[in-house]
């Protein structure tokens, strides 16, 4: 079996990358051990020789997302992830989405690397502000942000607009309220 840079089985890393892109598609719940093994082409029995089970692997393929997201989109944790990015990359909200729709971020022992990220821009941009100010913030953020791919054509075409017509015009408001969010806890984000 390969290594991969991060020193990981090639195996190991395509079963938790696999496990990322079901999980972006459909609820946890869903996905299987062996829908896992075949997606990363892998022998079913991998799922198994990495991972107890397939919710340890779902469990770890949470982790991973959450470190990539921190590592990748927010270059290790200081500056936002692009909207952009955020309403277009299923990956994101897909993934985001169908996790939490099942309770996959309540367990204590997991770690919210994002959040963490976004809370300790906060305090270094608005260090004067109040805490709780800024968790408020960042929870309304992130609630926008996952909620724009969901609801946008509902609540365009519920409001009498056409998304192909009007398309840029809302998108424009949604950006700028979300700047304006940002702002207000001293940080800066890229369209």
């Amino acid at each position: 079996m390969g290594v991969d840079p991060d020193g990981e089985t090639s195996s190991r890393t395509a079963l938790l990358d696999a496990a990322i892109r079901l999980m972006s598609e459909r609820p946890p719940s869903t996905v299987t051990g062996r829908a896992l093994a075949e997606e990363a082409e892998v022998n079913y029995g991998l799922v198994h020789y990495y991972f107890e089970s397939s919710s340890d692997l779902l469990r770890a393929a949470r982790g991973r997302h959450g470190s990539r997201l921190l590592a990748d989109s927010m270059v290790g944790g200081t500056r936002p992830i692009p909207l952009n990015q955020v309403v277009s990359d299923r990956e994101i909200f897909g993934f985001a989405a169908h996790v939490a729709l099942e309770g996959g971020y309540d367990d204590e022992d997991v770690s919210h690397p994002v959040f963490d990220a976004m809370l300790g821009m906060a305090a270094e941009g608005d260090q004067d502000g109040d805490p709780v100010h800024h968790r408020a913030t960042v929870a309304a953020i992130v609630l926008l942000q996952l909620g724009w791919p969901v609801f946008v054509e509902h609540n365009t075409t519920g409001l009498g607009l056409d998304l192909e017509a009007d398309g840029e015009v809302i998108r424009e408001r949604f950006f700028t309220v979300l700047e304006l969010l940002y702002r207000s806890i001293g940080v800066e984000i890229e369209r």
